[in-house]
This record gives C-alpha cells, structure tokens and sequence, in this order.
C-alpha cells in the first residue's frame, strides 16, 4: 500500500478545490480534523490524524461553501484523482528504482577506479622502492 495525499475534488456547487482533503470531525482532534491520504491501488482513504480508513466511494465531502457531497456525486473527478495517483506512485517507485541502479553503478565504477588507482600507486611504489634499493646496493659495492 502507498499512500499518497488526497485532493479535495471540486464542489458541485461552487467549483472549489483543494489540494488536500481533511476528515471532518476527526476523532483525533483539530479544528479541521486530519488530512486524507488516499492509497490508489486499494481505491482506500485513511485520516493522517486517526488512522481510520474507509472506502474512497464510502467518502462524503464537506465544502466551505456548506455544501455536502458524496463521492458518486464527483465520481469521474474521484477515478482521475486515482488515476493520477497511481500513475504519480508508479513513477516514484521507478524513479527509487533508478536513483538505486545509478547508486549501484557509481560503487561499482568508484570500485573499479580506486582499483586502478591502488595499482598504479603499487606499481609507482615498487619502481621507486627498486630504484632506492638499486642505488643503495650500487653505493655499497
């Protein structure tokens, strides 16, 4: 389940929207009650504040301009808040899928440059080491 906030679709009456909802009378407490998230594959609601869930088509609104709807009565509007959920929780899952493989990929390259590095500094070493040696030996004898 990912759950993803809930927009206030807009009103039958006057046409406002939100970009969140909120659960009015909200067990939980506040004044305007606790914001809805809503898990799109499960067409789920739950209240951030009381943690309650309930069907999305079970949900009734509550505009400021006093008037109450139900969900059937914006349902076109309820299926595309849905839509546009799941699509936007695809892309994420995605978008984590990528930012690991990019992740993953920069280990691997770091891995094979630190390497690359520790052979060249071994090599470098070696040839200065044998140079010293050398000297040294050509000085005693």
């Amino acid at each position: 389940m990912t759950w993803v906030e809930f927009p206030f679709p807009a009103c039958p009456a006057c046409s406002r929207a939100w970009s969140a909802s909120r659960h009015r009378d909200c067990p939980a407490g506040g004044r305007d009650g606790g914001t809805l998230d809503v898990d799109p594959d499960a067409a789920r609601v739950r209240c951030a504040g009381c943690r309650g869930t309930w069907s999305v088509w079970e949900t009734r609104f509550h505009c400021s301009c006093g008037r109450r709807f139900e969900a059937a009565e914006v349902e076109a509007a309820l299926r595309e808040i849905i839509r546009v959920a799941t699509l936007l929780v695809e892309i994420l899952v995605q978008q984590g899928r990528d930012l690991a493989e990019i992740r993953r990929s920069g280990e691997a390259s770091f891995r094979a440059w630190l390497g690359h590095l520790t052979d060249a500094l071994a090599g470098a070493l070696g040839a200065a080491a044998g140079r010293v040696v050398g000297s040294l030996v050509r000085t005693l004898f």
